[in-house]
């Protein structure tokens, strides 16, 4: 699983940052390594970047997934991290051309639509619509397309009492509707900040509130973004 959560982007980013806060030029090192190898297990046909979910291949799972987990929304960070850390390059691309390569991954994979049954799912922020609206929001690019997931998000609440939930679906067991979840990665929590945010920027207030998991990926990628 060499995307964000488990594997090697996420390891990668780790070293990007501690090599660059305390200056330990070693871990960016090893950090720019694991990146271009990343690159070697990537798609990138269609000028975009994704890794598959897991090596090898198992029948039974996507070959590719989108969220933050598994897919492009969370190995974008890593790109970030290491423009952070003064890295310019990976592969002989600019980090920056690699961290658009993952946004364009994302937005032509077919989000929020749920095609088939293992396909989206989940509008969680690990997993699913929550996560990836909240990056887009974060970076500043694609805005109009991330207000749209919230609209999605909105939709797909399910009335529970005096409030809502949003209740996921895992196509492979007997009973693929799971209970609702309160948590910040899988539940109402991680949600309701993903709304909050897309509240804040659609009423015209587009700052980025740093956070332990993104503080180093906030704003335009680079001096000539349009943003």
């Amino acid at each position: 699983m060499p995307n964000f959560s488990h594997g090697l982007s996420g390891i990668a980013t780790a070293l990007a940052l501690a090599g660059a806060e305390f200056e330990l030029p070693d871990l960016v090192e090893a950090a720019t390594a694991g990146a271009a190898h990343l690159v070697t297990l990537a798609d990138t046909s269609d000028k975009g970047f994704r890794v598959p979910l897991r090596l090898p291949q198992l029948e039974e799972l996507e070959r590719f997934s989108y969220g933050w987990c598994h897919g492009p929304t969370g190995t974008s960070l890593l790109w970030q991290a290491l423009r952070h850390a003064g890295v310019t390059e990976v592969a002989g691309v600019d980090v920056t051309e690699w961290h658009r390569r993952c946004l364009h991954s994302i937005r032509v994979s077919g989000l929020p639509e749920r095609k088939y049954p293992g396909f989206w799912d989940n509008d969680g922020r690990c997993c699913g619509t929550a996560g990836v609206g909240d990056m887009l929001l974060d970076s500043g690019q694609h805005t109009d397309f991330a207000l749209h997931l919230a609209d999605v998000v909105v939709e797909r609440a399910v009335p529970d009492g005096a409030g809502v939930c949003r209740r996921f679906t895992e196509h492979r067991n007997d009973d693929p509707l799971l209970p609702p979840g309160i948590g910040w990665m899988q539940g109402t929590a991680g949600i309701a900040g993903f709304l909050f945010h897309a509240d804040r920027v659609e009423q015209g207030d587009k700052r980025s509130v740093p956070r332990m998991d993104t503080w180093w990926a906030l704003g335009p990628v680079s001096k000539s973004d349009p943003r």
